[in-house]
């Protein structure tokens, strides 16, 4: 399913507990100067390759260099949906 934008692909995870974005068009995201600048997300793991966040709502996004994001946590599909939108809208501001 495609946001209404159409900015992001959504699939869910073979564990069928977590909802992968997937951009449409691939990204090059340098996270070392994305690791500090989300305000409702708090990073809890980084590395150069990946970064977990987690909201105060507990929804947890692992977000990758190419922009892939896995929404863990979230109480349903839409929440999932629009936690993963808001930080490809946070992102797409830095």
């Amino acid at each position: 399913m495609l946001t209404s934008d159409a900015q992001l692909f959504f699939k869910l995870c073979s564990d069928h507990l977590s909802i992968e974005a997937i951009p449409k068009s691939k990204l090059r995201l340098d996270l070392s100067r994305l690791r500090a600048g989300f305000d409702d997300f708090a990073v809890t793991i980084w590395t150069p390759h990946f970064m977990v966040m987690r909201r105060v709502s507990g929804e947890e996004v692992t977000l990758r260099r190419d922009g892939r994001m896995i929404v863990r946590n979230s109480d349903s599909q839409r929440a999932a949906e629009a936690a993963a939108a808001r930080v490809l809208f946070l992102v797409s501001r830095m």
